[in-house]
């Protein structure tokens, strides 16, 4: 797994190109402001969408992205 601390909007292609070479990426967006952050995590998700991975909601600001082959499961 890797761990992602954006700092621009252009950290976003870095994430996409993460999981395609097939690892789970854990995304925190909170040094971003509002708007670049909410740009990064809409650019990553139609990215991972292309590439039939999957996306999951942590936290207020922390996503996880995750090829399509992995196993993701929450507890509660």
């Amino acid at each position: 797994m890797l761990v992602f601390t954006p700092r621009s909007v252009q950290d976003a292609r870095r994430v996409i190109e993460a999981v395609r070479a097939r690892h789970t990426v854990l995304v925190n967006a909170a040094w971003l402001e509002d708007s670049p952050g909410q740009r990064l995590i809409d650019f990553v998700c139609g990215g991972i969408a292309a590439l039939c991975g999957q996306v999951h909601r942590i936290a207020e600001e922390v996503f996880l992205f995750a090829p399509g082959a992995v196993a993701v499961r929450r507890d509660g």
